[in-house]
């Protein structure tokens, strides 16, 4: 018997070498669909130029439609990411799969080799040293394999420890898969989410030109008309809040400082600041601002600001002529704070969810009044909060949000 013949098994390049030009191609073709995605990400920040070109000229149908257009081209542009980055998961999820299988072979063959060790020694283990010495033909050899017996047990060690590695690391390629599998699930729903927003601002482009019939005056009545349904709304806002800010009561509430709450936005940029400012003089006929408004174009994520109770979801654009949050989402927090989500373009959430810091709640949009793509965030005293239909004559607004609104930027 040559005990030196069991350690000559192959153990860990062979699965790897039947494997390489699977893995090969595979990485090619995730190459491929990443050149892809920064070619569309390129374009979509070409749109993004265009959209906010088109935002700082007058307010006029042409512009507006413009502005639609480059949209739904943005839009498209980010499904079409979205769908490569979902081909580009779905590849690499293919690759950990030839990868474990390759590690499995592996420890497969540390096992069976493992094995033969075990077996030659319990047959080494069962002979006396005479009857070792009698098999072999000259002391020389005898004392050769004598020196690899007593070698044995320290080469087992450490092929069980090549052994405990190799299963540490399909684990872990096991755990990336997992991981993999659930930023799949959350790509296709991104996919799903741009779609419907795309649809959405498709439908709205559409809508644009059927009422106006492509007619700049008719688009110009339409804005002086909109600008008062949302005035009247906007004043009994007011007035109602601040009433209900009397009943805020401050020992209730959280000290104010930073981090408290979390930005709704990653990267968030403002372009409107809570109470009186230059903006509100002019949107606000004078009146405080009820909270922040936060740079976003259609379709950024929109996440919570801290755990929570998803309260009440609505939109105000379900009512015909009722010009106000669009899309909003209003969260309950644990420390008596509440806040609000407005001018959104898909909400994620339902009524009753809980939901955690940091979670996607939604994607920002232009529903409602807006006067171009952003977040609209306040901040209430939770126990002050209501939810009520306008009062107005004529009004349509059949679900509104209420509160005593607080400084976001004392939470932030």
């Amino acid at each position: 018997m040559n005990l030196r013949l069991v350690f000559l098994i192959p153990l860990v390049l062979g699965p790897f070498i039947v494997f390489g030009a699977d893995l090969d191609e595979l990485r090619f073709q995730i190459s491929e669909k990443n050149k892809q995605i920064a070619e569309l990400e390129k374009e979509i920040s070409e749109f993004q130029q265009e959209i906010e070109k088109t935002s700082e000229e007058a307010d006029s149908l042409k512009n507006q439609i413009n502005a639609f257009t480059a949209t739904i081209s943005k839009l498209s542009r980010e499904i079409s990411v979205a769908q490569r980055k979902i081909e580009t998961a779905e590849l690499s999820l293919e690759e950990l799969g030839i990868q474990i299988a390759g590690k499995a072979s592996s420890i497969d063959q540390f096992k069976d080799s493992l094995a033969e060790i075990i077996r030659n020694m319990d047959e080494l283990e069962s002979q006396s040293l005479v009857e070792i010495m009698l098999a072999h033909a000259s002391l020389s050899n005898f004392f050769s394999d004598v020196d690899y017996i007593e070698n044995l047990s320290s080469e087992m060690e450490i092929r069980l420890a090549e052994l405990k590695s190799a299963k540490s690391e399909l684990e872990s390629e096991k755990n990336k898969k997992e991981e993999l599998r659930a930023q799949l699930r959350d790509l296709q729903s991104e996919f799903n989410a741009r779609k419907s927003i795309e649809e959405n601002a498709r439908r709205q482009k559409n809508d644009l030109l059927k009422i106006t019939q492509n007619k700049e005056a008719e688009y110009q009545e339409l804005l002086k008309d909109r600008e008062a349904q949302r005035e009247a709304v906007l004043n009994e806002i007011q007035e109602i809040e601040d009433e209900l800010r009397k009943l805020i009561d401050p020992e209730s509430l959280p000290e104010a400082r930073e981090g408290v709450l979390a930005w709704p936005i990653k990267g968030a940029v403002l372009t409107q600041s809570y109470g009186v400012t230059p903006y509100s003089e002019i949107l606000y006929n004078g009146k405080p601002h009820n909270g922040i408004d936060i740079r976003a174009q259609i379709g950024t994520p929109v996440y919570a600001a801290e755990d929570g109770i998803v309260m009440k979801i609505g939109d105000t654009d379900a009512f015909p002529r009722c010009l106000s949050y669009g899309k909003w989402v209003l969260i309950k927090h644990p420390n008596n704070l509440a806040t609000l989500y407005a001018h959104l373009s898909l909400i994620k959430v339902n009524n009753n969810d809980i939901i955690k810091r940091g979670e996607l709640m939604g994607y920002s949009g232009d529903t409602g009044y807006a006067t171009g793509p952003h977040l609209h965030f306040t901040v209430y005293d939770a126990n002050t909060v209501e939810f009520r239909p306008s009062s107005l004559p004529k009004s349509t607004c059949k679900l509104l949000p209420f509160g005593g609104y607080l400084n976001p930027m004392a939470y932030l």
